[in-house]
């Protein structure tokens, strides 16, 4: 009895140990989707799978998404580190809530297995999805040449719970939404670094820094949209956001809003022209406010708002 106890506690085991042994294989680096491919299949190249969401469950930790062909791959939620790339510039058509929420569990900010790449999509919200892409916890997040628009909130959000986060934004196109990029946290620090980001046609703001917010801003656009180019809060006392060679222009309010004193917005390189106010500093010359580093251009605005500490041209 003893002897046949352990023999079926030993297969016991043994069966445990293939399971878990093939649900890992099951999960592979690499997936692909496909606009003819169905969430039944592996996700393999020969046998890809329908949508973003069929794909992720079969995608190991740190993996990546592929698309064989250009296609409206469906709304995600992403839990874990993955990149997904759209090749040949694929689409989510997000017609409810956010097309990609990133909720990945919290832990160290600098945990590999918490990174989020997303590539090459257009995100369409068609004026009845919220958000485009939203952070609520991640490491780092990367959003690299991406078409979002058409979205009733943010085209991107990133209203995070813990600090030192980081979400860059490069090569990036956002139109028509309410607000094109907001960055704000509950506690620490968290930061946004835009290159080469149009923003154009906002409700609302563009850039819109929130409490404990900090920005990067490089080679961009951010023009035409209903309120500010880029606005820091009345409430904030501690954001900070960096210009650089950028152009900040046919705004309804403000080209740049800097409206908590204790918050520092620095520009270079700058263009600020055709605004509803230039700049609009809450501090100005008395310290904190808007610092120009005397190489911008800023005219032609409907009012000049605050002369920036160190102003180049007005």
């Amino acid at each position: 009895m003893t002897k046949l106890r352990f023999f079926v506690n030993a297969l016991s085991i043994g069966v445990l140990i293939m399971a878990a042994s093939a649900i890992a294989s099951a999960q592979a680096t690499r997936t692909w989707v496909s606009g003819v491919g169905d969430d039944a299949n592996p996700c393999s190249r020969t046998a890809p799978c329908k949508t973003f969401a069929g794909a992720i469950s079969k995608t190991a930790i740190g993996g990546e998404i592929d698309c064989l062909d250009p296609g409206g791959f469906g709304q995600v939620t992403i839990t874990k580190s993955i990149t997904i790339d759209g090749c040949c510039i694929s689409s989510i058509l997000g017609t409810s809530g956010s097309a990609i929420n990133i909720n990945v569990a919290s832990g160290n900010v600098n945990d590999p297995k918490r990174r989020v790449t997303i590539r090459h999509l257009t995100i369409q919200g068609v004026d009845q999805g919220s958000k485009g892409i939203n952070v609520i916890a991640a490491s780092m997040v990367f959003i690299e040449n991406c078409f979002i628009q058409n979205f009733t909130q943010e085209g991107v959000n990133a209203s995070l719970a813990e600090s030192g986060t980081y979400v860059s934004i490069k090569d990036t196109n956002i139109t028509n939404c309410a607000t094109g990029v907001n960055i704000t946290t509950t506690t620490g620090f968290d930061l946004a670094s835009l290159e080469k980001v149009r923003i154009e046609k906002m409700t609302g703001n563009g850039l819109n820094i929130g409490v404990h917010g900090h920005a990067h801003v490089r080679d961009s656009f951010i023009v035409n949209n209903g309120a500010d180019g880029v606005s820091m809060a009345g409430g904030v006392t501690d954001g900070t956001a960096n210009l650089e060679s950028t152009f900040v222009a046919s705004n309804g309010s403000a080209g740049i809003r800097n409206g908590g004193t204790g918050s520092i917005i620095d520009i270079s390189n700058t263009s600020i022209m055709q605004n509803g106010t230039g700049i609009a500093s809450s501090s100005g010359a008395a310290g904190g406010g808007v610092n120009s580093h005397g190489n911008n251009m800023i005219s032609g605005n409907a009012a000049p708002g605050t002369t920036p500490n160190g102003v180049g041209q007005q």
